[in-house]
């Protein structure tokens, strides 16, 4: 993987992990955007996909927020192939 693709990756994984209330929302926002375009495979890094995936489960703050709530229960994209947009995938 390109040092440009494991850097959104762990972008991600870093914004996820500190994001609480008062933040703003848009850098979260794109990081997950940036998931999507980046074209990560799944099946490379998995211990960095599994970091991801626990770090959405553990942080109430973003399952709180109601705004922040709707911008990640994006079905549309979760179908695609985007689960980090399926808050039921978290778990």
């Amino acid at each position: 993987m390109s040092d440009s693709r494991l850097r959104i990756l762990h972008n991600a994984i870093f914004e996820v992990q500190t994001w609480k209330p008062g933040r703003s929302p848009f850098a979260l926002e794109n990081d997950f955007y940036q998931l999507m375009l980046s074209g990560i495979p799944l099946d490379d890094y998995e211990e960095l996909w599994a970091e991801l995936r626990i770090a959405l489960a553990e942080n109430e703050f973003i399952q709180q927020d109601r705004e922040l709530r709707e911008f990640v229960s994006r079905p549309e994209f979760a179908r695609e192939g985007f689960w980090w947009f399926d808050p039921e995938e978290w778990k």
